[in-house]
């Protein structure tokens, strides 16, 4: 074994900068063809070929269906679902491309709650250990 430490530039790999919303959903970046496919989505379910159409691509061109077709069978990242043999997508990501907020996780006060609003105390109560066997 050799102490010497290997001081030497380590490659750096990109990350897939993807836009991520509080509610966990990732969106693709900007301009690229899985969020053109996601606006076209916006107008409502549909085929491949339906929504390939809303987005404005030629799959006539050399090579594009293809691509189109490797983006669909991934799902477009995760953000649509199949419905027989139309594409659906989810409410989550409906929501995020969108610009809705995520609902806020916890508690709410429902309007059945006609108590004072305030501290209030809290009795603690400890159950008995259970006996320990040897």
């Amino acid at each position: 074994m050799n102490s010497q430490t290997d001081n030497s530039p380590r490659p750096t790999f990109s990350v897939n900068k993807t836009k991520r919303r509080h509610s966990g959903v990732t969106l693709p970046k900007q301009g690229s063809r899985s969020y053109a496919l996601l606006q076209a989505m916006l107008a409502g379910p549909g085929t491949f070929y339906q929504i390939c159409e809303r987005a404005g691509f030629d799959i006539e061109e050399a090579g594009m269906e293809h691509r189109l077709r490797m983006i669909f069978s991934r799902f477009i990242q995760g953000n649509v679902r199949m419905v027989g043999i139309r594409y659906v997508l989810k409410d989550a990501s409906l929501a995020a491309m969108q610009g809705a907020e995520p609902e806020q996780p916890g508690q709410v006060a429902t309007p059945h709650f006609r108590g004072t609003a305030g501290a209030m105390p809290v009795v603690i109560v400890r159950r008995p250990s259970p006996e320990v066997r040897p």
